[in-house]
């Protein structure tokens, strides 16, 4: 019986051949804005952090790496979540599966835990002009998801709703709280329609304020 993780490796193998065969557009890279040493970095990016910021992370590992090649516009970062402050702290909220989440439930941590250095190459922080009911309104949404304790979706199918995978939660999130469907686009690979993590940064309504490279 195939593993939760081999099934997504299966699964992303088969989209990236796909990809391969695809006329992909013009890569670009996210800009980097320095900030200084590791962990002053991930200190000084918090005061840009605002309600319903987009949280971006490039992993180390190699399923991380995959997932970012599935981006077709800028393969810069591979998970996403959305942040809010509580009781004067930071989150963030994102669907995860694989070893690192084995119950697979929709997790809320820490700012310093998402960006960390540990299992990430870097991170960056993008924000929306948002209205204050309208991020009240992302608030509620992105916490029932998380009472709800939603699973990672491992089909990666974007019609479902009981099982949302990183970008589709985010994705599914904002256009809930605004109330349109068009205000992030959709990436399509042989038919295949899916939310990449670049689909939620690289549009005209983004400000990306930080990427930050632990490597630098």
């Amino acid at each position: 019986m195939r593993t939760k993780k081999s099934s997504c490796i299966f699964f992303l193998i088969g989209l990236l051949l796909f990809s391969c065969r695809e006329k992909e557009k013009k890569v670009v890279v996210a800009p980097r804005i320095t900030l200084q040493s590791t962990l002053p970095k991930m200190e000084q990016s918090k005061a840009l952090l605002s309600d319903g910021c987009i949280v971006l992370r490039a992993g180390n590992d190699v399923i991380s790496s995959m997932f970012a090649q599935l981006n077709r516009t800028d393969k810069t970062f591979s998970h996403c979540g959305i942040a809010f402050e509580e009781d004067k702290k930071w989150y963030v909220f994102h669907s995860i599966g694989g070893e690192d989440n084995p119950n697979s439930k929709l997790r809320k941590d820490t700012y310093e835990k998402f960006v960390g250095f540990e299992h990430n190459l870097g991170f960056g922080i993008c924000n929306y002009a948002l209205t204050d009911t309208q991020l009240q309104k992302l608030h509620n949404i992105v916490l029932n998801y998380y009472q709800k304790e939603i699973p990672f979706d491992m089909q990666f199918d974007l019609h479902s709703n009981d099982r949302l995978y990183c970008a589709e939660m985010v994705y599914k999130a904002y256009q809930q709280a605004l109330g349109v469907d068009t205000f992030f686009s959709t990436t399509v690979i042989k038919d295949f329609k899916y939310v990449s993590t670049d689909n939620l940064f690289v549009n005209k309504h983004a400000h990306l304020l930080c990427h930050v490279n632990y490597c630098d």
